[in-house]
């Protein structure tokens, strides 16, 4: 199918929800070369929830660095603009649910096990940042955000689906809709002008073989986060289907099976400690 017929099938059928409010301000600032720390600063403290939550995640190992993050400005310097552009939609994800039940939840609790298992597999690989793969973790599934409020009741089918017959979602949504959550992630990331690096993510994190990307990490982060996801899938971190390990994909990245087991014992260590603090 072409991606122009695709796209018209996926605008026809899915509500395209705009980019939250506090999210689109603060990336037009971002990408304004005259905008300052202060002017960032001022438009995210408006949001108490939202400057609550990113300070959550600047303080959260892989940023604070065992120091304290209690400001905004401070947030800002330390990760740095192009870090805080990722970050800012990552952490506006929460805002997209239009209810929070318990499938919204164990969504939620299964992007930031994405985001966690990603960045221990970037520290340990050494192929990419860790604070990229955090991002790209916390935000590879927006696609079923979207299409969870979006079409609710067919959705809620294909969850039943999913569980009841031990099915991937891929496959269940291509069935049922035509298209899946890759698709409309990835259409949605270009709507919103997303940084190339997460369009890639959110499109292509299942995926065995990948386009010609115009920067070979954006490959590299694919991989990273589809055996992330693997990983929190096997642990029923979140989320639990069926999952072939064998298919993770880890030799890919130099793991050997032993490591990959190694990192999943870190894995449910680090998620245990640190989701009571990442899901307030």
């Amino acid at each position: 199918m072409k991606e122009d017929t695709l796209e018209k099938i996926i605008m026809d059928t899915v509500d395209v929800p705009s980019l939250p409010p506090i999210a689109s301000k603060v990336l037009q600032l971002i990408n304004d070369d005259y905008s300052s720390v202060n002017e960032l600063e001022r438009i995210i403290s408006k949001d108490q929830a939202f400057s609550a939550r990113l300070l959550r995640i600047a303080n959260s190992p892989y940023y604070g660095r065992g120091r304290s993050i209690d400001t905004v400005s401070t947030a800002i310097i330390l990760i740095g603009f192009n870090t805080m552009k990722s970050l800012v939609t990552a952490a506006s994800m929460k805002d997209l649910h239009r209810q929070f039940g318990l499938f919204e939840q164990k969504l939620w609790e299964h992007s930031l096990g994405v985001s966690l298992a990603a960045s221990l597999l970037a520290a340990e690989t050494q192929m990419i940042e860790a604070e990229e793969a955090l991002i790209g973790g916390l935000i590879h599934d927006m696609g079923k955000i979207i299409l969870n409020n979006s079409l609710p009741e067919s959705y809620c089918v294909i969850i039943e689906r999913v569980y009841e017959e031990g099915l991937p979602f891929l496959e269940v949504e291509d069935e049922m809709l035509g298209f899946n959550h890759c698709n409309v992630g990835g259409l949605i990331a270009r709507k919103w002008k997303l940084p190339k690096s997460l369009e890639a993510v959110i499109e292509y994190h299942h995926a065995e073989s990948f386009p010609s990307f115009e920067d070979n990490n954006h490959e590299t982060l694919c991989q990273i986060v589809r055996i992330a996801d693997a990983m929190c899938l096997n642990l029923g971190i979140g989320l639990r289907v069926p999952i072939n390990l064998s298919k993770a994909g880890f030799e890919q990245v130099g793991l050997t099976e032993e490591k990959f087991n190694e990192l999943q014992e870190k894995l449910k260590k680090i998620y245990i400690e640190q989701k009571a603090q990442l899901l307030e």
